[in-house]
């Protein structure tokens, strides 16, 4: 691993540290003991194996803290011949991350020496982080990881340590400095908070602003519309209005007043009461007004050209009547109790069957919708 690379683990953590979350700690001095696991750049020849470190600190008012760090370890050569005693001293800066369930991340770097009883006394910077676990306002558990370079031979460790960290001498008026400026806060925003129709939803978060005062409304700000026909609870004179049916101002029910008659451009084949799915749009604008209009009745009239006999031509335009009548009720759930059929083969053609294009056009059938009164 370069050296290069290595400086650039350390300036990718001062600037995430820069543009992180702050967090608040409690101020005061700081000891940690932990053991850990030390492991040797390879070219070392010395083995890995354990260690153990105090640090001794202070945590300032902010995201900051500083540490005076000594870890010692007893190692071996890595033919087994020798014993090899590591002494090091570090000065590290940690800076804190936003605190989440009692646990707050920290970013960590500084600068220090290495002292090996077999080898040389170089400089060193390190880089890395932790994690810590407040058990209570002065006690945290804490995990800590760091990269450790030696600056003239190049060679790169790493350290892995888990201690407990203590906070002594913290200034209690902070916290209650921080729990005023929370309860501050809190009264800054209910003053700021604005709902200017009166309603009971914030300005903010009101979709429709002008709702009166004394109207029932949505989460939304929005009048309350329990039958779901676009009339307000409080506009509507019939409350119970069933979904999809056509209404007025007032949420009643509109009757048809005079029979509406559909014609339907469905066509068939020469012999035959076959529908085509190309034309279940058609049919379905059917149902939907017959949904609209729920006091109406539909007779489904067919019709044939002139080719065959007339008895056939009656049967033919009866059923395919009745295969319109089959998908509405199949298909979009209209009641059968509202559809009538009815045939008049080939008497009321619309066109002379004097051509392919005409008789194709009379091969046709017609929906007649009608209230019920009528």
């Amino acid at each position: 691993m370069s050296f290069l690379f290595d400086k650039r683990i350390l300036l990718t953590s001062l600037i995430a540290a820069s543009s992180a979350v702050q967090a608040q700690q409690e101020e005061g001095f700081t000891v940690t003991p932990s053991a850990g696991y030390y492991n040797m750049d390879n070219h070392r020849g010395i083995k890995n194996d354990n260690a153990l470190s105090l640090s001794l600190g202070y945590q300032f008012d902010n995201p900051w803290a500083v540490e005076f760090v000594y870890l010692n370890g007893d190692h071996e050569t890595s033919t087994g011949n020798n014993n090899v005693d590591v002494d090091q001293f570090r000065l590290d800066g940690l800076y804190h991350l936003a605190e989440r369930n009692q646990f707050t991340p920290y970013l960590a770097a500084g600068v220090g020496k290495t002292d090996l009883s077999l080898g040389p006394n170089n400089p060193l910077i390190n880089a890395g982080g932790g994690l810590k676990y407040a058990l209570n306002d002065t006690v945290s558990l804490r995990g800590d990881f760091r990269l450790i370079k030696d600056v003239e031979d190049h060679e790169l460790d790493n350290l892995t340590t888990i201690g407990v960290h203590f906070v002594f001498g913290g200034d209690s008026t902070n916290t209650l400095n921080t729990e005023e400026q929370v309860e501050e806060n809190v009264t800054e925003a209910k003053i700021e908070t604005v709902d200017t129709d009166s309603d009971g939803v914030n300005d903010e978060d009101d979709l429709c602003p002008t709702t009166l005062s004394n109207v029932a409304v949505d989460s939304k700000g929005c009048a309350l519309d329990d039958d779901k026909d676009g009339v307000a609870n409080h506009l509507d004179m019939c409350s119970n209005s069933s979904a999809g049916v056509k209404v007025n101002e007032k949420g009643c029910q509109v009757v048809l007043e005079k029979p509406k008659s559909v014609h339907l451009n469905v066509q068939f084949a020469y012999d035959s009461a076959v529908i085509n799915p190309e034309y279940y749009a058609q049919i379905e604008e059917v149902a939907d007004f017959l949904t609209e209009y729920p006091n109406t009745n539909a007779t489904i009239e067919g019709h044939t050209d002139d080719r065959g006999s007339v008895s056939y031509n009656q049967t033919i335009s009866e059923k395919r009547a009745q295969a319109i009548v089959d998908v509405l009720v199949n298909s979009f759930g209209i009641s059968a109790d509202r559809l009538n059929t009815v045939g008049y083969g080939e008497e009321q053609p619309l066109l002379n069957n004097d051509t392919e294009e005409n008789r194709s056009i009379n091969r046709r059938v017609t929906a007649v919708i009608s209230s019920e009164e009528g």
